[in-house]
C-alpha cells in the first residue's frame, strides 16, 4: 500500500502547478465544484477566463480505473465556469511517488504519465501515455484549455463577417473607385479583392478589440453606444472613440483601422459597421477574448501578391514545432531571469503575419511561467526589445503588431521592433529589395512617415518621424527564424507565365526594376549561399547567417530541394561548416501533407541548428528526421518536440541496416530519426523524406561510408 495517499498527492501536484498557471485557479480535492453534482470532488480543477475548465483525474500506478473516471468529467458544467469541461487529462502517478515522504519533490522530480480525453470522443496520445514532467503537464494544460469549440464558431463568423464587409467594399468601388484606391495606399498594396478584404479584416479586428477593453478602461464606450443600431451617426461615434483609445495605447490595432474608416463615405461606412460591429458581437458571444490568435490566422488568407511573394502560412502546429525546437536549443539562458530574457534578440525578417514570432512569445513566456514567473510581466521588453520583425507590407506588419500585442491587450508598450522596409523603384530612381536590403550593413531606412499610417507600430503612440533607421546589427541576435518566400527567378510556369524576374515580381513592379532588383541582389550576396535558381530562400538564409550571433539559433522552413537541390550546394556547404547540433526535420507523407506551409502543394523541411564560434573544416553529426505526417494539432506538435529535443540515443547511419530510431508519442510512431554527417562540400543530403531509415547508408558518401565503417557500431 502507499505511503501517501491520493489526495495526498494531487494537494501535492495542484501546489506546484500554480505558480506555473499564471491567471488559472487550481483547485484540488473540493466539492462544490461540478453544477448538479455538489458532492462530487474533481482531484485536480484548473479553470481561468477565456478559457475551457480542464480536470485532471489521477491514480497511482497501475491506474486502472483513472481513463474512466476522466471520461466520466466530460461535458460537465462547474459552478465557477459557464463552459462545460472540453478535455479532462488522465494522469498516473509512478509508484515511489507514494512512499515517498516528501510529496512535493518526488512529484517534481517524477516522469508522470498522462493522456487527453476530449469531448469529441477523441484521445491523446490515440494509444499509451505521455511521459513528461509537471511543466510538461502545465504546458499541455495551457494548450488544451483553449476552447476549441468557441474558437472555430469564432473564426467562421469573423470569416463570413469580413466577406460581407468586403462585398459592401466592391459596391462601393463601382461609384466611389478612387475611394478603394486610397485604401489600398494606405495598406502598400494594389486595389484588388484581397486588398478589400484585408482592410475589412483590420477593422473587424479593431472591433473584435473594442469591445474586448471597453470592460478594462471607464472611457471606452461599449460597441453598442457607439455603432449600434441606435447611433444616428456611427462612423461619427466609432472614430471618436478610437481616437480615444489611441490616447490610451492600441496604436498596432487602432492606427490604421481608424485611417480606413475614416476613407469611407458615410453612408458605406454604416453598413460597413454594422455588419462588423454585429461581426465582433459574435465573437464575444462565443466567449473567445484571445481574438488574436483568430484574426492572425485569418489574415493569413487574404494576404495579397501572394503569387510573387509566396507567402504561405505556417500552419500554428508546425510554427509550434519549430519554435520549440528552436526554443530549446537555446540551452544557456536562464529561463526564470527576466533580465536574461529581456536581452534575447529574436528575429524574422519576413515575418509576414507573425506567426513564427507569435510561436516563439509563446514559447518563452511558457518557459518564464514554469519556473513561477508572471509571464505578463515579459510583455513590454517582448515588444519593446526581443522580437524584431520585418516584411515589405505595411499591411502584414500592422497584423503582426496586432497579434503580438493582443497577447497581453491591456499593457501598453513603447515602440515595437517591427518594420515594413522598401521595396521596388523609389521617387530618388533607386530600387530598394526588402529585408534583403540588410544584407549590406547593419541599418535599413524603413518606410515610417507621419504622412502614411499604415507604416506606424507601437502600443503607447504614433511614429512621427520622416524617416527611422532600424538598429538590425550583423551577429546580433540569438534567434532568426524564418519561413521566407520561396520564389525564384526561374520560375515562369502557372501565374508567373510572361513574367521576367517572378522574384521581384511583386506590387506591379517593371521589368527595369525587376532587372534593378535583381542585379542588386546579385552584388549584395556575393560569396554567400544565394543561388538564383534557389530562388529567394536561399538569399533570406544568408541573411538570417549575417545576423545571428555566434551560439545563435537558425531556424528555417524551406522547400525540400533545399536539401537536395544543385543549386542549394552553397546554403548545405555553409551549414555543414558553420553549423553543429543541426537538425532537418522532413514529412515522408505526400500531397498537402508533405508541408509545414499552407497551400504551398510542395514538400518542405525544417532545419534547426546553432551557429558555431568559428568556421570548422570537420563533418559534424546532424540530426535528419522524417515524420509520417505534419503535426496534426499543437498537443502533437508539443510531444512531437519534447521527443525530439529529448532523445538522447539516437542511431547513427554506420550502426547497421537496423533503421532509425523511432519517434514514439504515447504508442503511437510518428516518425524515426537517424544521425548522418552533411559533408562539408554540400552534397546531397539524402536523409529525407525517408520511411524507413535502414536505407540510411544510401545517403552516405563511399568515403564517408568507409571512415565511418571503421568505427566501433552499436547494437540496436
Amino acid at each position: 500500500m502507499p505511503h501517501q495517499t491520493e489526495p495526498s498527492a494531487n494537494n501535492a501536484l495542484a501546489a506546484l502547478l500554480r505558480p506555473m498557471l499564471h491567471g488559472y485557479r487550481v483547485r484540488s480535492e473540493t466539492t462544490q465544484t461540478i453544477r448538479d453534482h455538489p458532492g462530487q470532488r474533481p482531484d485536480i480543477l484548473i479553470t481561468a477566463a477565456d478559457r475551457s475548465p480542464v480536470v485532471v483525474e489521477a491514480e497511482y500506478m497501475p491506474a486502472g480505473t483513472v481513463e474512466q473516471d476522466a471520461s466520466s468529467r466530460l461535458g460537465m458544467a462547474v459552478t465557477v465556469d459557464p463552459r462545460p469541461i472540453e478535455a479532462a487529462i488522465a494522469l498516473r502517478y509512478p509508484e515511489p511517488v507514494g512512499q515517498s515522504e516528501d510529496l512535493h519533490a518526488a512529484i517534481q522530480e517524477a516522469q508522470l504519465s498522462f493522456a487527453v480525453l476530449n469531448d469529441d470522443g477523441t484521445r491523446f496520445p490515440v494509444s499509451g501515455w505521455l511521459d513528461g514532467s509537471t511543466s510538461d503537464l502545465a504546458d499541455i494544460i495551457r494548450l488544451v484549455s483553449v476552447p476549441q469549440r468557441a474558437v472555430n464558431e469564432a473564426a467562421t463568423a469573423l470569416e463570413q463577417g469580413i466577406e460581407q464587409a468586403a462585398a459592401i467594399l466592391n459596391a462601393m468601388g463601382d461609384t466611389n473607385p478612387g475611394i478603394n484606391l486610397a485604401i489600398a495606399r494606405l495598406l502598400g498594396m494594389s486595389d484588388v479583392p484581397q486588398t478589400r478584404r484585408m482592410a475589412c479584416a483590420i477593422m473587424a479586428n479593431a472591433l473584435v478589440f473594442h469591445e474586448r477593453i471597453a470592460g478594462m478602461h471607464q472611457t471606452i464606450k461599449p460597441l453598442r453606444l457607439v455603432c449600434g443600431p441606435e447611433i444616428a451617426d456611427a462612423q461619427e461615434e466609432t472614430l471618436a472613440a478610437w481616437t480615444d483609445i489611441l490616447k490610451i495605447n492600441y496604436w498596432a490595432i487602432f492606427g490604421i483601422a481608424k485611417d480606413i474608416l475614416d476613407q469611407l463615405p458615410s453612408e458605406f461606412a454604416s453598413q460597413i459597421l454594422e455588419e462588423l460591429r454585429s461581426t465582433a458581437q459574435k465573437v464575444g458571444a462565443a466567449g473567445v477574448n484571445n481574438a488574436h490568435d483568430l484574426t492572425g490566422r485569418i489574415f493569413q488568407r487574404l494576404i495579397s501578391d501572394r503569387k510573387y511573394l509566396a507567402t504561405f502560412y505556417t500552419l500554428p502546429a508546425s510554427a509550434a514545432l519549430l519554435a520549440r525546437l528552436a526554443v530549446a536549443k537555446m540551452d544557456n539562458i536562464g529561463w526564470s531571469d527576466k533580465e536574461s530574457i529581456g536581452k534575447l534578440r529574436v528575429a524574422d525578417f519576413a515575418c509576414g503575419t507573425g506567426a513564427l514570432l507569435s510561436a516563439v512569445y509563446k514559447q518563452i513566456a511558457a518557459r518564464y511561467e514554469n519556473t513561477g514567473g508572471n509571464p505578463s510581466e515579459l510583455h513590454p521588453v517582448m515588444m519593446e526589445e526581443v522580437l524584431y520583425g520585418c516584411d515589405v507590407m505595411p499591411s502584414a506588419i500592422h497584423i503582426t503588431g496586432s497579434t503580438l500585442s493582443g497577447v497581453e491587450p491591456g499593457i501598453g508598450f513603447g515602440s515595437s521592433r517591427l518594420y515594413t522596409l522598401a521595396y521596388g523603384r523609389q521617387i530618388d530612381g533607386s530600387v530598394k529589395i526588402g529585408s534583403l536590403e540588410l544584407l549590406q550593413s547593419s541599418a535599413a531606412l524603413t518606410l515610417f512617415n507621419s504622412s502614411d499610417p499604415a507604416m506606424r507600430t507601437g502600443s503607447v503612440g504614433e511614429q512621427t518621424s520622416a524617416q527611422i533607421m532600424a538598429d538590425i546589427p550583423d551577429q546580433g541576435f540569438d534567434l532568426v527564424i524564418m519561413n521566407p518566400p520561396f520564389t525564384s527567378n526561374t520560375s515562369h510556369e502557372g501565374s508567373h507565365i510572361n513574367v521576367f524576374n517572378p522574384s521581384f515580381a511583386a506590387f506591379n513592379t517593371s521589368e527595369s526594376g525587376q532587372r534593378a532588383m535583381a542585379k542588386q541582389l546579385a552584388e549584395l550576396t556575393i560569396g554567400s549561399c544565394y543561388h538564383g535558381n534557389a530562388g529567394l530562400a536561399s538569399a533570406f538564409a544568408a541573411l538570417a547567417h549575417r545576423k545571428l550571433k555566434p551560439g545563435g539559433i537558425l531556424g528555417l522552413v524551406l522547400p525540400l530541394s533545399a536539401a537536395a537541390g544543385l543549386s542549394w550546394q552553397k546554403f548545405r556547404q555553409m551549414l555543414a561548416r558553420d553549423y553543429v547540433d543541426s537538425t532537418i526535420l522532413s514529412i515522408a507523407s505526400s500531397g498537402a501533407a508533405m508541408s509545414f506551409s499552407s497551400d504551398t502543394g510542395m514538400a518542405e523541411c525544417l532545419i534547426i541548428a546553432r551557429k558555431r564560434e568559428s568556421p570548422e573544416s570537420k563533418e559534424e553529426p546532424a540530426q535528419f528526421g522524417s515524420l509520417n505526417s505534419r503535426p496534426r494539432g499543437l498537443p502533437d506538435a508539443h510531444s512531437i518536440a519534447n521527443c525530439i529535443a529529448s532523445t538522447d540515443r539516437v542511431r547513427k547511419v554506420n550502426e547497421g541496416p537496423y533503421g532509425g530510431t523511432s519517434l514514439v508519442v504515447g504508442h503511437e510512431s510518428t516518425g524515426e530519426m537517424i544521425i548522418g554527417f552533411p559533408p562539408l562540400d554540400g552534397q546531397v543530403w539524402g536523409g529525407v523524406r525517408l520511411t524507413d531509415y535502414s536505407l540510411g547508408a544510401s545517403f552516405l558518401r563511399p568515403v564517408q561510408f568507409e571512415a565511418l565503417a571503421s568505427r566501433q557500431p552499436v547494437s540496436p
